[in-house]
């Protein structure tokens, strides 16, 4: 009696700025056969590359990059590799970086201290489509989804930083990324940046979620 066919392995990518957090990574997986290592990046522009090249099932992707934040990957990744899942995996605890990744498309957010058969079944689950968290971030999610809709524009905008609240004002204003970069002194990218944590923050999307939210802001402040 034949034996029934193997369900092919799941293709991962590494994206971590550390090479020894690579190698533990993959010292971590090799005894499970359901997981394939295909590429391994430093930085976010090289994971958003190889991806595109690689095209792989899962990215297993670390928040705290040299370039740029992981969950700004994250939503780039999103657009240029539609078909890869995103797992983060990090150090971080930290609730309003949970918010962020969720709201940038992360399927799954997965703290550094699990085993390797945890992280193993987790890329499994990403790769099928269902949603992982870490069980010890459980509580914060419902917190943070409680207050979420419980704060109001004023309590939305005040939550972002001076600077931050000045790149909204630019944009509620119509003004482009170049626009708001060249009157706030800073590049096109950076400008980007700002608007990709800005979203993070607020949990929406699309620029015209943030103008109508800003511009709600202003009118309960009069």
């Amino acid at each position: 009696m034949k034996s029934p066919p193997q369900s092919p392995a799941v293709r991962v990518l590494l994206v971590d700025d550390s090479p020894i957090i690579r190698l533990g990574l993959k010292a971590a997986l090799e005894d499970y056969p359901q997981v394939a290592i295909v590429g391994e990046a430093g930085t976010a522009a090289e994971g958003v590359a190889l991806a595109e090249k690689l095209k792989p099932d899962v990215v297993l992707l670390d928040l705290r990059l040299p370039d740029q934040p992981g969950f700004v990957a994250c939503r780039e990744l999103g657009k240029r590799v539609p078909g890869a899942r995103v797992l983060i995996l990090t150090s971080s605890a930290d609730e309003r970086n949970v918010q962020q990744s969720i709201a940038a498309g992360a399927y799954g957010y997965l703290l550094k201290d699990n085993d390797g058969a945890t992280l193993a079944a987790a890329i499994r689950q990403v790769a099928s489509g269902r949603s992982v968290l870490d069980p010890t971030l459980a509580d914060q999610v419902v917190r943070m989804v409680r207050r979420g809709s419980e704060l109001s524009p004023v309590d939305k905008i005040s939550s972002l930083s001076l600077q931050e609240q000045r790149v909204v004002a630019l944009l509620t204003a119509g003004q482009t990324n170049k626009e708001i970069g060249e009157e706030l002194g800073l590049t096109e990218k950076t400008v980007k940046n700002y608007l990709a944590t800005i979203f993070g923050k607020l949990g929406i999307a699309r620029r015209a979620q943030a103008a109508a939210l800003y511009t709600e802001a202003q009118a309960d402040r009069s």
